[in-house]
């Protein structure tokens, strides 16, 4: 497994590389100062692995695992970070990190998920997992509607009201003074937001959020 480390510790870098040298398997190919050195390396080294640290000067940690991802689809990152915050893991998973372990973590741990990234799977630090699972248990399914109900444009909004109506697509398009296409586009693109993969799925999602009476 070949990998990059970016970080802007010279120190901690040092260290982290001594410990993953150790490792028959592994060969650290690169070391990045800052978020900016990150995805200028990536592009020259091809590595398999790069383990990123957050917060770093110029493009953070975040911003240069979004622009890794997206010319290095098969180049897979691995969050090191001190931040345990759930804002951060989600940002992380979102930015195409394939894993998250907190900088309190032993070596150990480490190793355990650069194994599971190299299999194709997920990990996440049980110091960071334990809040997200306690956020999941604690939101109630009309809060999730709700937050999902908010992310919809104005306009897709009024396109809602009405399928939820079982109004007719040529009724909606009248109604807004739209194109039918210009329907068949907002539909298409508010049940994608809304994780909805069949209209019979509409009115539970509707009853959720608070959109009806019933």
């Amino acid at each position: 497994m070949r990998l990059l480390l970016a970080d802007n510790h010279p120190l901690f870098r040092q260290g982290l590389k001594a410990l993953l040298e150790t490792e028959t398997d592994i060969e650290v190919v690169g070391e990045a100062n800052d978020g900016g050195e990150a995805v200028t390396m990536a592009r020259e080294l091809n590595p398999d692995v790069i383990i990123m640290d957050i917060s770093m000067p110029g493009y953070n940690g975040l911003e240069a695992t979004r622009q890794i991802k997206e010319y290095f689809t098969n180049t897979k990152v691995l969050i090191l970070s001190v931040h345990a915050d759930n804002t951060y893991v989600d940002q992380a998973l979102k930015a195409g990190a394939s894993g998250y372990v907190h900088k309190d973590a032993v070596y150990d741990e480490l190793s355990f998920a650069l194994d599971a990234i190299k299999k194709g799977m997920p990990y996440l630090s049980p110091s960071v997992l334990q809040p997200i699972i306690k956020s999941y248990i604690n939101a109630s399914p009309a809060s999730g509607a709700l937050a999902m109900y908010d992310k919809l444009t104005d306009r897709e909004k009024d396109v809602l009201s009405l399928m939820i109506k079982n109004r007719s697509r040529n009724v909606i398009a009248n109604t807004l003074h739209i194109s039918p296409k210009t329907v068949d586009r907002h539909r298409s693109n508010l049940l994608k937001k809304l994780s909805i993969s069949k209209e019979s799925e509409l009115m539970e999602f509707a009853r959720l959020a608070g959109l009806t009476s019933s």
